[in-house]
């Protein structure tokens, strides 16, 4: 019993990790989840990639703010 418990939270854990994983290199995107950190998914690119573009501030990663369509740190 303890086993099971043990290997279903150890699961539990690996299957949040992998949920949480980075954005892919080049930065394409399906779904907002895709891009990671609170970036948005605008046209196939997340918002904080290079050759992404951001409109709002909350389309990009946390402590970044949006200047002329880019994600910026500020």
């Amino acid at each position: 019993m303890l086993k099971s418990l043990l290997l279903a939270f150890c699961l539990s854990i690996g299957l949040a990790a992998s949920a949480a994983a980075a954005p892919s290199p080049d930065g394409k995107c399906n779904f907002d989840s895709d891009c990671g950190g609170g970036a948005k998914c605008n046209s196939g690119k997340c918002s904080n990639s290079p050759g992404g573009k951001c409109h709002f501030d909350s389309e990009c990663n946390k402590g970044e703010k949006c200047w002329n369509e880019q994600c910026r740190k500020g």
